[in-house]
């Protein structure tokens, strides 16, 4: 049986969103003043899942040395002077997970999305982005530089759209359509409702006349119908409210895709802008695979050639300015977040910055001993962290992620399959 949002997710206190259970929906009471923003007291939390496809090359990227104080390995010299703000952590990984570049699809949720049924391999982006549904514009926002992710996966099993070009994104996040525009819009959701009713009737008609098995499969399909109409109704609510204005610059001239000196700033500055202007609270950030030469000063070679580096020395390093300019972008972000002062502190405090991906060492095809960064958050960061147990067990990556959702305001227990939290 498929779980649902209610299954999975939250057993909210009183002082967060309450919620209704009905014929099997989740329904979410309307924020209200005496509880703050999304039902609880303080600022809200903010999610950022920063992403690497090829992994990082474990020599260049894991410190030899522990605890707060530790010295920053050459990819991570960027977070030097951020390392009270950071934990690194070495030896996460998801246990059942093997399927080398297959794991872009499962970073996010830790189940092979190949052998998964439909809602078995939400993501934690999905989850938190649920959980504060269009309070705000967006639920999520997705982009991925150089081919997309696909790590990104809903409660119904869909995987989530990203976009590849940040000024696209620009235009979809902070750009307000034409009168004619919003017009053309509103009947095509008045549209896809009328069909969404019928196709819904219908499938209410057959749901006691099936099996079991065929019983799971109408739910799962039910599940994907509430989806879109959450989703009809959230963009209908937006649909007259005017766009936040940002200071951004839209005539940045990239030279092609493979222009991350110009598009990953961009990508990162939007990112910075939909969280200051509450455009959205949960966000998803790759850069993605492809055998193509990244337009940074020394790199010649395809990427994905690199990344099977053979230890010679200079696919080395190239290797490493290429991932050196990952961890950079993600100090960016964080550095803009810690300067922008909030009432309570900073907006670093109010967003978990993550950084990881799917494979450990690209040259193996490893899916073992993950690269993961977590910054910010309002966690007291504890440098760098051996993550091996008592055991000689790496400790699931999804340990780290059921402890994000909590500090993001849900009530989760376990998050697919964890087998605990982690302490932070």
């Amino acid at each position: 049986m498929m779980k649902t949002q209610s299954q999975w997710s939250l057993r909210p206190a009183a002082s967060r969103r309450e919620f209704l259970k009905a014929a099997g929906v989740t329904i979410a009471l309307p924020t209200f003043e005496s509880f703050g923003a999304d039902g609880a007291s303080g600022p809200p939390m903010r999610m950022v899942c920063i992403s690497s496809a090829l992994g990082m090359n474990p020599e260049s990227f894991f410190p030899t040395t522990f605890g707060a104080d530790f010295e920053p390995s050459p990819v991570l010299s960027p977070l030097t002077d951020l390392r009270s703000d950071v934990t690194v952590f070495s030896h996460m990984d998801h246990p059942a997970i093997y399927t080398k570049h297959g794991s872009m699809n499962s970073l996010l949720s830790g189940v092979d999305a190949k052998r998964a049924s439909a809602g078995q391999n939400v993501s934690v982006d999905q989850v938190a982005a649920a959980h504060v549904g269009y309070d705000t514009r967006f639920p999520s926002v997705h982009i991925s530089l150089g081919g997309t992710q696909g790590s990104s996966w809903s409660a119904s099993g869909i995987k989530i759209r990203e976009e590849v070009n940040p000024l696209d994104l620009f235009k979809k996040l902070f750009v307000n359509d034409s009168e004619a525009s919003k017009k053309a819009r509103q009947l095509e959701l008045d549209q896809q409702g009328s069909v969404l009713d019928l196709v819904r009737g219908q499938a209410k008609r057959l749901e006691k006349n099936v099996n079991a098995p065929d019983r799971e499969k109408l739910d799962e399909y039910l599940t994907a119908i509430r989806e879109a109409e959450e989703r009809i109704q959230g963009i209908q609510r937006w649909q007259s409210i005017p766009k936040p204005t940002v200071e951004f610059d839209d005539k940045a001239n990239a030279h092609g895709n493979m222009d991350y000196a110009t598009l990953s700033p961009l990508m990162f500055d939007l990112l910075f802008l939909s969280i200051q202007s509450d455009t959205s609270r949960v966000f998803t950030a790759g850069f993605g695979m492809h055998n193509h030469v990244i337009e940074l000063d020394g790199v010649k070679d395809g990427y994905h050639g690199l990344s099977h580096h053979g230890n010679l020395p200079d696919r080395l390093t190239q290797l490493r300015i290429i991932e050196t300019f990952y961890i950079d972008q993600m100090a960016r972000l964080i550095e803009k977040l810690k300067s922008s002062k909030t009432g309570g502190g900073n907006l670093l405090d109010e967003t978990m910055v993550f950084f990881g991906s799917g494979l450990g060492d690209a040259a193996r095809h490893s899916n073992r001993n993950l690269p993961i960064v977590l910054a910010g958050g309002g966690f007291k960061h504890r440098g760098h962290v051996d993550a091996m147990t008592a055991s000689q067990v790496q400790t699931p990556l999804n340990n780290l992620y059921t402890t994000m959702l909590q500090n993001f305001g849900l009530e989760v227990e376990r998050f697919n399959g964890a087998t605990g939290t982690v302490e932070l």
